[in-house]
């Protein structure tokens, strides 16, 4: 994907949010804002957008679980598509929100925004858009390539930051909010499931 950081081939599907969401998904805990962690359980090898998770925060040890009959998930919006939970890797940047479900989603993001370079990649399929491709357009601005950067190795660092433990409930992000803001939802028929969209 990356090249000394000059160029960048699209990796379409391999770089899906859905594939992204595989890896452990770093959010904020519910229960005491501190950095927790989404998961697939183990034993559990089905597709990313379908496997069971749990959710678990070292600091408070509040612990969720979520699986296909929870109810649906949600993609293309700074939370987490399973619990709802707002995502731990977020940052202002002229304005604007980047945001990333883990270290794999910064690689990405950051080899596309650092190449001088940009190439597309094979095809997502008919009628569908790659991530990079929905990636918004000052996102992409060569203008605000360093202030992307600066804010993924800010990101990079908040990985290992356990965060502070504080008592401040946070209830999930409302399906009617999720919606509103563009978020796209996918609903399970006896453990069926669309692909889910590639926006960030």
């Amino acid at each position: 994907m990356r090249t000394g950081g000059t160029r960048f081939r699209d990796p379409a599907s391999a770089a899906s949010l859905d594939v992204l969401a595989a890896d452990p998904i770093d959010v904020v805990c519910p229960r005491c804002g501190a950095h927790a962690r989404v998961v697939g359980e183990p034993g559990d090898d089905r597709p990313s957008t379908t496997r069971a998770r749990r959710m678990v925060c070292p600091a408070c040890a509040h612990t969720g679980r979520w699986s296909t009959r929870t109810g649906s998930s949600w993609w293309g919006l700074p939370v987490d598509p399973f619990f709802r939970q707002p995502l731990w890797l977020t940052a202002a940047v002229r304005g604007h929100r980047l945001w990333a479900y883990n270290r794999a989603h910064l690689d990405v993001l950051a080899g596309f925004v650092a190449a001088r370079l940009r190439e597309r990649g094979p095809s997502a399929g008919c009628c569908e858009m790659t991530m990079i491709e929905t990636l918004p357009a000052w996102l992409k601005s060569a203008r605000n390539r360093a202030d992307v950067l600066s804010a993924v190795e800010r990101l990079r660092a908040r990985l290992d930051d356990p965060g502070r433990a504080a008592r401040r409930p946070r209830s999930p992000v409302s399906g009617a909010d999720l919606r509103r803001f563009g978020a796209h939802e996918h609903r399970y028929f006896h453990g069926n499931v669309t692909r889910p969209g590639h926006a960030t």
